[in-house]
């Protein structure tokens, strides 16, 4: 059997790709590729060169990082605001329209984007596997017979967008971005009604959808890790945020740590250091300016050794959706976690037992400080998070679960 797979997120940089939205992609392809063979539609940045020898090297990646065997195919992404609506698309039939309210999609709905997934239809699927709403518009386009489909929502991302509108910075007409929900909403729906299954990263968000449409197949695949090894937690007070810093809300939340956090920290423990790690650090306020105690690394390949430099990892994310996988990571290791609530949003862990979770920046440093100067209740809340992961957000437990969901195709 063959199914096809389908996304606009394109990982370049395939060997170093650790983000969260990587990781699940991958745990997803290597389930299906198990039982079957994988066709992979790549909607790619319109600046890169499409050429089969691209594609080519693409396959010998994900065989080389992933072990993942797979057919792959690549389609621009559309420059120009020119797309085939979905039928029965509720907002008016002007291009003006649909981009004013949808501005998510439209660089996988235009004519040439339509055709490269319909010409992949003439391989005759048995299934399509639609990987987050950013890549659903061909899909619901499409004019011809589309196989049954899956669909890996991920995020909510109506809630994810308003979350973002919310935060700073405000201007004027900012409260105008509401008025691209409706889309959003429609779209997510149209695409659940469509699937036979849908998958989520939490129980929360699958509840919420379940009571909010009532649609049936709505199922929690948890975000997942390989378990690492473990290693003592170092005495020095050493303090952690790693995050991709081209996703706004990993960046106000640096930002946000750096400038109101880390002062309180740092008056009391003089002696203690932050470190801030992940991709384009270049996008932080922070990286251009002298902030004493910290040290902003960009990128790092050896995660074990990083996590073992540390003492307290801090998540103080105000915006965004979905799960954490840097919670779930860091949990795996062994760290201490300081959170925002929404930080941990959907995520297993018991604030007080396995997490701790502050909302206003004097609490956060506070059980930043108490965790740093209190070894044995670093240590306890660690070893909790760790059992708590190994439970909860193994990539074994997780991809049993896809398997469960989809091997019925083959029948």
């Amino acid at each position: 059997m063959r199914i096809l797979y389908v996304t606009s997120t394109y990982p370049e940089d395939l060997p170093n790709s650790r983000n969260g939205v990587h990781q699940r992609m991958k745990m997803f392809m290597q389930t299906i590729n198990a039982f079957s063979e994988l066709d992979i539609l790549f909607y790619v940045n319109p600046l890169l060169e499409i050429s089969p020898e691209r594609a080519a090297r693409m396959e010998k990646m994900l065989l080389e990082h992933w072990n993942c065997r797979a057919r792959v195919f690549l389609s621009p992404k559309s420059r120009q605001m020119t797309v085939n609506l979905p039928p029965k698309f509720p907002f008016g039939s002007s291009i003006k329209d649909w981009w004013f309210v949808h501005p998510f999609c439209y660089v996988v709905a235009g004519r040439e984007q339509l055709a490269s997934f319909e010409a992949c239809l003439d391989r005759k699927p048995d299934a399509v596997f639609v990987h987050r709403l950013y890549a659903v518009s061909p899909v619901l386009s499409s004019r011809k017979t589309v196989p049954p489909v899956y669909f890996d929502l991920d995020d909510i991302e109506h809630r994810a967008f308003i979350r973002t509108v919310r935060q700073p910075p405000y201007w004027r007409s900012k409260f105008l971005q509401y008025l691209k929900v409706p889309s959003l909403v429609w779209l997510e729906r149209r695409a659940m009604k469509l699937a036979r299954k849908t998958f989520v990263c939490s129980e929360i968000d699958r509840n919420y959808l379940k009571k909010t449409w009532r649609l049936p197949g709505v199922v929690a695949v948890p975000n997942a890790i390989d378990i690492p090894p473990v290693h003592e937690p170092p005495v020095h007070p050493s303090f952690l945020f790693l995050g991709t810093y081209n996703y706004r809300p990993n960046v106000v939340a640096a930002d946000y740590l750096v400038k109101t956090i880390w002062p309180v920290i740092k008056r009391e423990l003089p002696e203690a250091r932050l470190i801030l790690a992940g991709e384009q650090p270049e996008n932080l306020e922070c990286y251009h300016e002298q902030h004493d105690g910290v040290e902003i690394r960009g990128f790092v390949a050896d995660l074990e050794q990083l996590y073992r430099d540390v003492r307290v990892v801090c998540c103080p994310i105000q915006a965004g959706g979905g799960t954490r996988i840097k919670i779930i990571e860091a949990a795996a290791y062994g760290k201490a976690i300081v959170s925002t609530s929404l930080g941990a949003e959907g995520l297993a862990f018991v604030d007080g037992q396995e997490i701790l979770l502050k909302d206003q920046s004097d609490s956060f440093a506070r059980a930043c400080i108490d965790l740093a100067s209190d070894s044995s209740l670093c240590g306890r809340l660690g070893e909790a998070a760790r059992a708590k992961s190994i439970v909860n957000y193994s990539r074994t437990s997780s991809m049993d679960i896809i398997r469960a969901e989809l091997q019925p195709i083959a029948c």
